[in-house]
């Protein structure tokens, strides 16, 4: 005959509890029914759901159950007692640890020596300086607009975009001059001052022949550079290379095959021959090589236009094969400015600057992901130092 709660023994509901409990928690592989047949109680399988539930949040609230033997609890007792000490016994070695290093920590300072700074003042010397401005890429002749992905014209360039832009470049130039106060400033062309006709649908966007777009280029860098020489009364030294747009490429000839038949040369000849006799404009050879190098304040600058390098890698392929110390690398032709790292030269590091075009960002660039506004690079040298400051200068 089946039994109610109360009439359960002391033992039999501790056993009870333990079971339910073990239930609740997925921990018996028992049934409610094989709990309520085995204590042999006189309630429903619903019913002792209840009692399990009821027994949880009696337990989460925090209310126990003497579900132990004398022994049991003296045992729970105990430890509940070297848990206590145990914690303790950690709080005061962790305390004791913190206290011990900042005593240490008193003691090493106590023990210190005295430092003291004497600095001396700065008394500027007066020291060779030279403004480097990188330029190029001009494609002059080129006549294009690039699109936005909304169609929106972010690029318009003609032969009067870039006179605009020059005239602007002239103002960044005066305006650093006036701060820096430069000894001298030195012009360095990256290449690509034509557009050329490298391809057939460059016959769309050009907006004068390529002999004329030459002759026409040549007679605006003449004017320009004595107007610039105007405005900023100091010496000024031209360089300056050819670039991959500048080929000929006669006869159906490939890229590199006729490398020397270049456009740009004659722009080079003709700004040499027109400065010859020039007190304050000198213009390096009457040519446009591959590759310059200019001493400027003591350090040496390599200037070449950059087409098929690797600029990361540029120092060190260049060192290896000439044996020969560069300070700086001047590139133009991915029309981004973008500055490398590349080593140490003595009390310098090694820099690859890639100076941004004047054409600014144009379709073909566009498409191959390597484009950004158009502008120039001003580096201002010191004799001693090497590169004191660099004015990323971007046009309109």
């Amino acid at each position: 005959m089946s039994r109610l709660f109360e009439e359960l023994s002391q033992d039999e509901l501790r056993s009870l509890i333990l079971e339910v409990s073990d239930k609740r928690r997925k921990a018996s592989p028992k049934s409610w029914d094989d709990i309520i047949d085995e204590f042999d109680i006189e309630c429903s399988n619903d019913t002792i759901r209840k009692v399990a539930v009821g027994i949880e949040l009696a337990q989460n609230a925090g209310m126990k159950f003497d579900i132990f033997d004398d022994e049991s609890r003296q045992y729970v007792e105990r430890q509940k007692v070297y848990d206590t000490q145990k914690n303790f016994r950690q709080d005061l070695r962790e305390f004791s640890r913190t206290e011990l290093i900042c005593e240490r920590i008193k003691e090493a300072v106590k023990d210190l020596p005295e430092i003291i700074f004497c600095f001396e003042p700065y008394k500027p010397n007066k020291v060779k300086k030279d403004l480097v401005v990188g330029f190029g890429d001009f494609h002059f002749g080129a006549d294009f607009n690039t699109y936005g992905m909304k169609g929106e014209v972010i690029n318009h360039y003609d032969s009067k975009v870039f006179s605009d832009r020059m005239s602007q470049l002239a103002t960044h130039i005066s305006h650093v001059c006036k701060k820096e106060k430069p000894d001298q400033v030195t012009l360095m062309l990256v290449g690509d001052l034509v557009d050329g006709m490298l391809r057939n649908s460059q016959l769309q966007r050009l907006e004068f022949g390529v002999i004329e777009s030459s002759m026409r280029l040549a007679e605006t860098l003449v004017a320009w550079i004595i107007a610039l020489e105007d405005l900023i009364r100091l010496p000024i030294r031209v360089y300056g290379v050819r670039g991959n747009h500048g080929e000929i490429r006669p006869l159906g000839s490939k890229a590199g095959q006729f490398s020397e038949e270049n456009i740009e040369r004659f722009i080079m000849h003709e700004l040499f021959y027109r400065f010859e006799k020039s007190e304050y404009v000198k213009v390096a050879c009457n040519d446009a090589p591959m590759m310059q190098n200019v001493d400027v304040c003591g350090y040496k600058f390599v200037l070449t236009h950059g087409q098929n390098v690797k600029y990361d890698e540029m120092a060190k392929d260049y060192v290896n094969l000439y044996h020969t110390p560069i300070d700086v690398f001047l590139v133009g032709h991915i029309h981004a400015a973008q500055t490398f790292t590349s080593g140490v030269l003595g009390d310098t590091n090694v820099h690859v600057e890639c100076v941004p075009s004047i054409c600014g960002v144009d379709p073909y660039a566009q498409s191959r992901g390597y484009a950004s506004k158009a502008g120039a690079t001003l580096i201002l040298m010191e004799e001693g130092y090497g590169r004191r400051c660099v004015y990323p200068i971007v046009l309109k």
